[in-house]
């Protein structure tokens, strides 16, 4: 591969002492891993005062004829692939779908595809068997009200809905053939937040305010049913599922102890709430969720991806461990039971950066800070804009992801035309340069665009050059995320730690460590039994954390795990909490 030379490049380089080795990379063109969030080409938001920003959330995925089928709030229509990694949207006018509305719900029967929107009463329920077309047509007006989610058994069609912070999950049977009601509406539950900490408002459970009750769900499994349900508001990292269940679709239904069932507070993008299950490849189940950035507005969110399941114990419960990391994409090959991601590592998290500019308040450091919330703002969007990552040390990189931001945007609704094009340089030594991707010519909108390498390559230096960016005249990345193995060794145990429940409030504890050399963070589990440690804390750079998420009466256990660039140690060490 021929060497650029670095006068092209017009860039003040650090110069290393390291060898030079020539670098060859090759993008791999059936990649095996994916990262969150979801690349998709999320659409601007249409209402005033959301100008320039991008949003999806409630998603909807479900396998038909020879597709996977997403659906998203406010996406001006909706995605669909075969192999999780190319997904093809479909736009759609309001004068085919009402496709405007929140939360679509969605159903399969007799080789139809259903489709209806999130009401306060009757909504026109449609169908299609060919929907990668565009093609629909209504078939009856239904009840569906707010947040409409559906179960088919047998003959029967099961509507759950709920979307309120007064009003609980409610549930009707309708009959599958003529869409008629068979039974009256039955409330199923509602909020309880003075026992179930979780459901409590704000970014840490911390607001006293009621909270939102929605994003009902059904899935059965092994003779039980499990109705899903978000709390406490979409807008904060909390954003989480709970779970109850019982023997019958229709209830009574029994709170589950281990809620939330999908929870993702922490994190380069936080919440993991409203959405879906389903299953994919050989009946592995999965959970697409809801992501919060909730910046610019509190409906700035993404969609993600995360492996789920139900324990020998009929435990639902969903793996957000480490999850906006590389994983196996669902359906492949490489993910079997247990086996999620590839192992590989965050290399760039605080490395040093150099940019070409910058604007006041939108520094360098913010593409390293493993912070969906914040951004580099470069002074135009001219090719001469350039971020260059330091990792310090030669490193066996993987995979890059590079989220872009929306700095002075100002489009609404779904805009052809937006794109960003980019060329990435590796380099050993900070002389010689070796492109890995050109995208220099790319025309498509990949706000979180991932590349999978198909062999790890060796560099020290990651250079982001920006080609086009038709987002806005400002060129502006979240973050530049380096994937791979560190050259070193994983850090240790942690030795000791301790955990504190609050005397006055056991929706409350407190963890405390001392701090371990040579790690990037901690990762607290914990869980209603050694063996289901199933929620997770992610914490960098501090040595306490307090949780304010645990269900009153109930035990609960933790333990502590240390992470590096080099991989994840895990201790023996697990504490009891009453």
């Amino acid at each position: 591969m021929k060497k650029l030379l670095l006068t092209l490049l017009a860039v003040p380089f650090l110069v290393s002492c390291q060898d030079s080795h020539q670098i060859e990379a090759k993008i791999a063109q059936s990649p095996k891993t994916f990262c969150n969030p979801v690349n998709l080409n999320y659409r601007f938001m249409k209402i005033d005062g959301g100008q320039g920003i991008r949003e999806a959330a409630d998603p909807v995925v479900v396998s038909f004829k020879d597709n996977y089928y997403l659906f998203a709030s406010k996406s001006s229509g909706y995605w669909y692939s075969n192999d999780f990694t190319d997904w093809k949207h479909v736009f759609i006018t309001d004068s085919v779908l009402p496709i405007e509305d929140y939360a679509p719900g969605l159903f399969i029967h007799n080789d139809y595809l259903y489709y209806v929107g999130s009401t306060h009463g009757k909504g026109m329920l449609y169908r299609s068997s060919a929907p990668e077309k565009g093609e629909w047509e209504p078939v009856k007006e239904i009840w569906s009200f707010w947040d409409p989610a559906f179960y088919v058994e047998g003959d029967n069609l099961y509507m759950y809905y709920g979307c309120s912070p007064v009003d609980p999950i409610y549930m009707q049977v309708l009959d599958l053939n003529t869409l008629e009601a068979k039974t009256e509406v039955v409330a199923c539950f509602n909020s309880n937040k003075e026992n179930y900490g979780w459901e409590r408002t704000g970014e840490l459970n911390e607001l006293p305010r009621r909270p939102y009750i929605e994003g009902a769900w059904m899935t059965a499994h092994q003779g039980k049913y499990y109705l899903q349900y978000a709390g406490p508001g979409t807008e904060w990292k909390s954003y989480a599922d709970g779970v109850y269940v019982s023997t019958s679709p229709t209830g009574p239904f029994t709170y589950m102890e281990n809620s939330p069932v999908s929870y993702k507070p922490t994190g380069f993008i936080g919440g993991a709430g409203h959405g879906c299950m389903f299953t994919a490849g050989n009946e592995n189940y999965w959970k697409a969720a809801t992501n919060s950035i909730s910046v610019r507005h509190m409906f700035e969110r993404r969609v993600s991806f995360y492996p789920a399941g139900f324990d020998k114990d009929g435990y639902l419960h969903t793996n957000t461990y480490l999850g906006d990391y590389p994983m196996y994409l669902p359906g492949g090959k490489e993910q079997t039971a247990g086996n999620y991601q590839p192992g590989w590592m965050l290399l760039s998290y605080k490395k040093p950066v150099t940019v070409s500019s910058s604007l006041d308040g939108y520094p360098a450091g913010n593409t390293v800070d493993e912070d969906a919330r914040t951004a580099w703002v470069a002074a135009s969007n001219k090719e001469n804009e350039w971020l260059q990552v330091d990792l310090q040390q030669l490193a066996s990189i993987q995979a890059i992801q590079v989220n872009f931001d929306e700095y002075g945007a100002s489009q609404r609704g779904f805009v052809p035309g937006v794109y960003q094009s980019y060329l990435i340089y590796a380099s050993a030594n900070g002389e010689d340069w070796y492109p890995v991707v050109d995208y220099s010519t790319k025309k498509t909108d990949t706000p979180h665009d991932y590349i999978e390498f198909e062999a790890p390559f060796k560099a020290r230096y990651i250079k982001l050059q920006n080609k086009e960016y038709t987002v806005s005249q400002n060129l502006s990345v979240r973050d530049l995320r380096i994937f791979g193995n560190g050259l070193g060794s994983k850090p240790r145990a942690i030795n000791n730690f301790t955990v504190q429940r609050d005397l006055t409030d056991s929706c409350k504890v407190r963890l405390s460590w001392n701090e371990v050399p040579h790690t990037q963070g901690y990762i607290v589990r914990y869980g209603v039994a050694e063996d289901k440690l199933y929620n997770n804390f992610q914490v960098m750079g501090e040595t306490t954390l307090e949780i304010g998420s645990l269900n009153k009466g109930v035990t609960y256990y933790f333990t502590i795990d240390t992470y590096n660039e080099n991989g994840v140690t895990q201790t023996s060490q697990i504490e009891v909490c009453q």
